[in-house]
């Protein structure tokens, strides 16, 4: 049992570091290309608490132009208080959302992203191991 656990503890040590993922998607009517980045999970989940969460995590997942952050746009040339309200004034409701879905497949939340395992695999798999764990004691 000790070393099964530890073969676990192995499996989940080797996994690959935080790798975002990115994407860029094009919006015709502004004529403009936004680079979109993935995010950590924490991150993700504490801009969903806010009010206004789809514009936040527009400006957050946006890489390629950080002008949307800097005062001098939205506050100066937008006349707005803050980045959200330069941004509900800059796109239309349908481009935020499809925009939030583009960013939402970076996060996992595409078909094929998690798929389920029949539990014959499982067996073959646990079988599979068990022969290899006897097989190196």
């Amino acid at each position: 049992m000790a070393t099964k656990e530890k073969s676990v503890v192995n499996s989940l040590l080797d996994l690959p570091e935080f790798e975002p993922e990115t994407s860029a998607v094009k919006l015709p009517r502004l004529n403009i290309v936004l680079e979109l980045r993935e995010l950590p999970y924490d991150k993700l989940i504490k801009l969903t608490r806010e009010p206004e969460a789809q514009l936040h995590l527009i400006l957050a997942a946006v890489t390629n132009h950080p002008e949307m952050r800097d005062k001098a746009w939205y506050h100066d040339k937008k006349g707005c208080a803050t980045p959200v309200d330069a941004l509900k004034k800059l796109l239309r409701k349908g481009e935020v959302e499809k925009v939030c879905r583009a960013i939402d497949q970076l996060h996992g939340y595409a078909v094929g992203s998690v798929v389920p395992v029949a539990p014959e695999t499982m067996q073959a798999a646990a079988i599979d191991a068990a022969v290899e764990d006897l097989e190196k004691n």
